[in-house]
């Protein structure tokens, strides 16, 4: 897939933006993504490899010599076709970085020891129309959430909070995180140009994300599911020996007709389905890519 000079402009300069910042910072939470790059902040760019983002969080992160791999998980996603309006649930997991995490915390009640590996990990996923427009609506229901979706308790009498956050972001207006309604459930709808809603992880000990994405009622051709995750074992002061793993892959409306000359078009212009950061950005902004990369290798990340 083409990206023009001023998307592959921005890549470097948010990259830039990490290694030369004051207060600079690469993204262990969601709301960095928003802040302005003079904050460490990624300008509004969400990282997610979607065709409306176009990059993933490889161009930043990079896997060490021997790097564990600790995937992520996706299941539920009408692969086989999607129905209009027909609502379906999805399921995101991360079974071997949750082991992980166990295994360097056994008890989140207790203090971390000071010089101990600490964990962090970080998911940002969307769906996205390729007319642009409509790619209908996400919910999270937080009313009937399990443990597996919410946060670790790491001190007596916390309430359970969910982990997962979603973002709604619309043209000409600041990106804002959604509040969840009388039921605790987080409801997004992307139906215009430009509008996307931004599924997110805090690294808190979840285990899962469910979520409910209800198609649109219109015809819009294929819709990509995108994401992208990192996992560290030990949180550190920089983008290097992380786990990286980016998922995306288009679904077509059931019954389409186009839909082994579309599967066999995208095998012959660009990789689809999950793709890990040792296969290296493609496309003609490799070079300015790499650029961002090594720029990144001096992010300072916030600490959880």
């Amino acid at each position: 897939m083409n990206v023009d000079f001023r998307s592959s402009l921005a890549v470097v300069l948010g990259c830039a933006s990490l290694a030369i910042a004051a207060q600079a910072r690469a993204y262990s939470t969601p709301d960095a993504y928003i802040e302005s790059a003079s904050q460490g902040g990624g300008m509004g760019r969400w990282f997610s490899g979607s065709p409306a983002d176009g990059y993933g969080c490889s161009v930043c992160h990079s896997a060490g010599p021997g790097q564990r791999e600790m995937p992520l998980y996706v299941t539920g996603l009408p692969l086989e076709g999607y129905t209009l309006a027909e609502p379906r649930e999805v399921v995101l997991s991360w079974p071997e970085f949750s082991r992980r995490w166990r295994e360097l915390k056994p008890d989140p009640m207790q203090s971390p020891v000071p010089g101990a590996p600490q964990p962090a990990m970080g998911m940002i996923g969307e769906l996205v129309a390729e007319s642009g427009k409509a790619s209908g609506v996400i919910e999270i229901r937080g009313g009937t959430a399990t443990a597996l979706e919410q946060c670790e308790i790491t001190r007596p009498n916390l309430r359970p909070r969910l982990a997962a956050k979603l973002y709604q972001v619309r043209a000409g207006t600041s990106p804002f995180q959604v509040k969840p309604d009388a039921n605790g459930t987080l409801r997004c709808e992307a139906r215009h140009l430009g509008q996307r809603c931004i599924i997110a992880l805090t690294s808190c000990g979840a285990e899962q994300l469910r979520f409910v994405w209800t198609p649109p009622s219109s015809q819009e051709g294929p819709i990509w599911f995108s994401a992208g995750f990192v996992a560290s074992e030990q949180l550190s002061s920089t983008p290097e020996n992380d786990s990286v793993y980016e998922y995306s892959v288009p679904m077509l409306q059931k019954g389409a007709n186009e839909s082994s000359r579309y599967q066999e078009t995208l095998r012959g212009t660009c990789s689809i389905s999950s793709a890990r950061s040792e296969d290296g950005p493609r496309g003609g902004s490799w070079l300015v890519v790499a650029l961002g990369v090594l720029l990144a290798r001096r992010a300072i990340r916030r600490r959880s």
